[in-house]
């Protein structure tokens, strides 16, 4: 019943999710701006700081050349610095006409600086983000077999970090400005937008992706995504985020093939580290980094990889290169734990391997 035709839209809305309005990237969305906002920021600073200063001597100089009232001089002055052209309202002698001329001109020179410089910022920076939003996009066009992270908070910044160590290429789709900028910052391509909308994926890449990340703190809008992403390229492979009990079977019913409840996770491994500690110790030091030089990785075998068609005895993992495999995935799904030395190696087989870090790189 998930795959009728335009019944999981209704479906999805029936959870609670309406697709938002997306910020295109060719719109700003996900552009490292913040240096010329910065300095934007500070040339118009500059400029109120000029003007109050004009003000402040215009006003200073009036009084005491003149010998005129506070507000009297005040006046003088802004009617002088705007060019309004009342004419002389209050008779000047020759010192304060010659400072009302060096005020005027001082002003004038002033503001066309200051303004001219603004303008060229504006220009440059709408000229910027084209063209910065049109290498954003071939950058992305280039892909293919990535990755899209739907997501970028907590989980999904830890996700996206591991991804990029291990130079994995991905597209980050995140509904924050203050994200996309950091990510972009940091050379992530990152789209800025709502990800469950079909546009939105479509600009990321999904049709040619490998695999999509749903990773929103809601289980309706990862429902969304899924489905949206599913009818885009069917053959995507999707890993979802659980937040609510049930939610599980929901997100597999959608298309998902590995649904990951952080809570749940996170408590049976607090559970596991009280019971079998230093079974948890061992696999932390072989799955994370505290150990550079031991790993646990997977080698994908390929029609021409030289393993194929080879006994792993014959294949010489552990004498020659101390890897042991723990385990053999085979092309019809099935798993091989503790293989012996005669288990052979066949083409879109996979090997969970014990050894020296980036051992995929030896074969």
């Amino acid at each position: 019943m998930w795959s009728r035709p335009g019944s999981w839209r209704q479906r999805a809305n029936s959870w609670g999710t309406r697709p938002a309005c997306v910020t295109r990237p060719d719109e700003g969305g996900g552009r490292p701006r913040g240096g010329r906002v910065k300095r934007f920021r500070i040339q118009v600073l500059l400029l109120l700081g000029s003007l109050l200063l004009l003000v402040a001597g215009g006003t200073l100089g009036f009084m005491a050349i003149e010998h005129l009232s506070p507000i009297d001089a005040l006046f003088l002055t802004v009617i002088t610095l705007s060019t309004v052209g009342y004419g002389t309202l209050i008779p000047l002698n020759d010192a304060g006409k010659l400072f009302t001329i060096g005020l005027i001109v001082v002003g004038v020179a002033t503001f066309s600086i200051y303004l001219s410089r603004l303008f060229s910022m504006i220009v440059e920076r709408g000229f910027l983000e084209i063209l910065e939003g049109r290498r954003l996009h071939h950058k992305i066009d280039q892909l293919a077999d990535h990755y899209v992270v739907c997501g970028h908070g907590r989980i999904g910044s830890v996700v996206a970090s591991e991804l990029g160590q291990k130079k994995v290429p991905l597209v980050v789709l995140e509904s924050r400005a203050e994200e996309v900028e950091a990510l972009a910052g940091a050379g992530v391509l990152a789209l800025q937008g709502d990800a469950r909308e079909e546009s939105l994926l479509r600009q990321a890449g999904v049709e040619r992706a490998k695999g999509l990340i749903a990773l929103m703190p809601t289980d309706a809008d990862n429902l969304y995504i899924i489905l949206t992403a599913k009818e885009i390229n069917p053959s995507l492979t999707i890993i979802a985020r659980a937040n609510t009990l049930g939610a599980e079977r929901r997100l597999m019913a959608a298309g998902a093939h590995h649904v990951i409840s952080p809570h749940r996770e996170g408590g049976k491994r607090i559970a596991r580290m009280i019971l079998n500690p230093n079974v948890m110790e061992c696999l932390e030091m072989v799955t994370g980094r505290r150990n550079v030089e031991l790993q646990m990785e997977e080698i994908a075998i390929g029609e021409r990889s030289p393993l194929a068609e080879k006994s792993l005895l014959e294949s010489g993992l552990l004498q020659k290169h101390r890897i042991l495999v723990v385990a053999v995935k085979h092309g019809d799904g099935t798993i091989t734990f503790n293989p012996e030395g005669s288990t052979r190696i066949h083409a879109g087989d996979a090997l969970v391997t014990l050894g020296p870090a980036r051992t995929e790189a030896l074969f």
